[in-house]
């Protein structure tokens, strides 16, 4: 029985499309799509409230400010409009963003920058605002509300430029002096708070081995966030020099020995040798070197006593002396 209803209403629907014509169906289509069109535009005439997001660029920042926050990139509008308007600014692919001019935005109503910290209500700048998005958008409300400007002050000021460098040598051979830079300092422009902090401008990390020779090469330095550099080169030089070994000796002296009374070492005198650069070798004063033993260390068990050495020469890579411990007689003057 019900395949049989089944049937009879298969049968129905087919005669009735058979009697339904093309050209009925074409007028058909077009009085709904008519009727759509007709719909929509009077749909669009109407005011809406909706939201929409916008890009933002901030121009004219203060010459002697630097902005120490970062500022959103894009506004969320609420805003009311006729519907073809929203429609038309939805349906673009890229909306041109929105330009604030941060110098206007804090000089006009505070006090001519002396402060660097400000506030600025975004609504109060709508007006502004809706001109450059459309004359036919009114906007009602705008997310953030406020901006903050934390700038800070900026100065210059010198700071030295510092060589980060590793270094190795070929054998007998040394610094003849520290690694220098040309310039040796930039005047750096940037926030107090940076500066004050800001100890030394470092040049980019080098590495130089087996140096048998002095070597000039530009170098580019690293620049801190946040400052701007004269240059971003100096010249690097690097002094290498020979090494050479001196030999010499100097008498031991006695330390602390009561009057009248009088110490003598075997030996009388240490050998000092100097490894020393050949530049510093003109330089170096025998008198910067002392050796002494001290009477107050003499005990009656031990013959030899120790000797001390001091050095207060400058420019020496390596020192050695011989003998480290000496016998002694103790003579008293009558």
């Amino acid at each position: 029985m019900k395949q049989i209803w089944v049937k009879k209403i298969f049968l129905f629907v087919k005669r009735k499309v058979k009697n339904f014509s093309y050209h009925k169906a074409l007028v058909f289509i077009v009085c709904l799509a008519l009727s759509s069109l007709l719909w929509l535009l009077n749909s669009l005439e109407k005011r809406y409230t909706s939201r929409i997001n916008v890009p933002v660029n901030y121009v004219d920042f203060p010459k002697d400010k630097q902005l120490s926050n970062s500022l959103p990139n894009s506004f969320d509008l609420m805003v009311d409009a006729y519907g073809y308007t929203l429609l038309s600014y939805q349906l673009r692919l890229a909306f041109s963003p929105i330009l604030l001019n941060v110098g206007e935005l804090i000089d006009n109503s505070l006090d001519r920058g002396r402060r660097y910290k400000y506030k600025v209500p975004v609504i109060s700048h709508k007006e502004e605002i809706e001109k450059q998005i459309s004359s036919e958008i009114r906007i009602l409300s705008i997310i953030p509300d406020t901006l903050v400007f934390n700038f800070s002050k900026i100065i210059s000021k010198k700071i030295r430029v510092k060589p980060d460098l590793k270094l190795s040598f070929e054998n007998q051979y040394s610094l003849a002096g520290e690694p220098t830079t040309v310039p040796d300092s930039f005047l750096v422009s940037g926030p107090k708070d940076i500066l004050d902090t800001l100890k030394f401008i470092p040049t980019g990390f080098h590495s130089f081995t087996k140096l048998a020779h002095t070597i000039d090469q530009q170098v580019v330095v690293k620049q801190p966030p946040g400052v701007k550099l004269e240059s971003k080169e100096v010249m690097l030089t690097i002094p290498v020099e020979q090494n050479t070994e001196v030999t010499f000796e100097i008498p031991i002296q006695v330390m602390n020995n009561p009057p009248e009374t009088i110490v003598k070492t075997f030996p009388g005198k240490v050998k000092v040798t100097c490894l020393i650069g050949l530049s510093k070798y003109k330089n170096l004063d025998h008198n910067a070197f002392r050796a002494y033993i001290n009477f107050e260390k003499i005990s009656l068990q031990d013959p030899r006593l120790a000797v001390t050495f001091e050095s207060h020469s400058t420019g020496i890579l390596a020192v050695n002396y011989s003998p480290r411990e000496v016998e002694y007689i103790i003579e008293h003057e009558k």
